[in-house]
């Protein structure tokens, strides 16, 4: 659904308390954690959710009943805010993600590893955001960000599915890296598109505003 710029960010200032208060919580009980240990678990949490995006991006925004159709508006319109409410993504991360690591590693580490998760979302949402919306300095984290899935929109659907790293891309063969355009590129090319050749030598037309958005 199509959404307020507030509507958007609201999980900035939804998630971050009910993070800090289940911390406190675990910090606050008769044995509390660790902090070493609780890091780690942190830390899991924050890789963990580079790979479930990927997964979330590639299976479901492509491929499931519902979300599909919200994900291919998306694509039409890259520029509008469109996502889910902001008690939707809470109520499905107590769901799906709180209540399973407490069951498993207790209340403590599973907050931990809880939090972490919860952090790798947040910076999916600015990420994602900034991909559309800013112009960031060439060369930067954001910049390389923006061009990796640009290249998703603009090339290929099928490739291309993580927005905070490409990392999970590289290991399931699905990144799509392509050069600058060379003359010899364009041959035959349609009016208005220009040519990128990909690693796998494959020519693909894309659109010259692409392009000259990177320049």
């Amino acid at each position: 659904m199509k959404m307020t710029k507030l509507g958007y960010f609201s999980e900035f200032l939804l998630f971050p308390p009910l993070v800090l208060v289940a911390a406190l919580l675990a910090f606050r009980s008769s044995i509390p954690p660790q902090p070493v240990i609780w890091t780690i678990a942190y830390g899991a949490g924050l890789v963990g959710w580079t790979f479930f995006e990927y997964l979330l991006h590639r299976v479901l925004f492509h491929h499931a009943p519902i979300l599909a159709p919200i994900h291919e508006r998306h694509h039409h319109s890259p520029n509008e805010l469109i996502g889910t409410p902001a008690w939707v993504s809470v109520l499905l991360g107590v769901i799906v993600f709180a209540i399973p690591a407490w069951a498993t590693l207790g209340f403590d580490l599973g907050t931990a590893l809880t939090a972490g998760l919860v952090t790798g979302y947040l910076c999916y949402v600015f990420v994602h955001y900034a991909t559309h919306h800013w112009r960031p300095r060439r060369g930067g984290y954001l910049y390389r960000a923006r061009l990796r899935h640009a290249r998703h929109h603009h090339l290929s659907h099928a490739g291309n599915f993580g927005v905070t790293t490409g990392f999970w891309d590289h290991v399931f063969g699905t990144a799509i890296e392509g050069r600058a355009p060379r003359p010899d590129d364009a041959k035959g090319q349609r009016l208005g598109e220009s040519a990128m050749r990909t690693d796998a030598g494959r020519i693909l037309l894309v659109d010259s505003a692409f392009l000259k958005a990177f320049e």
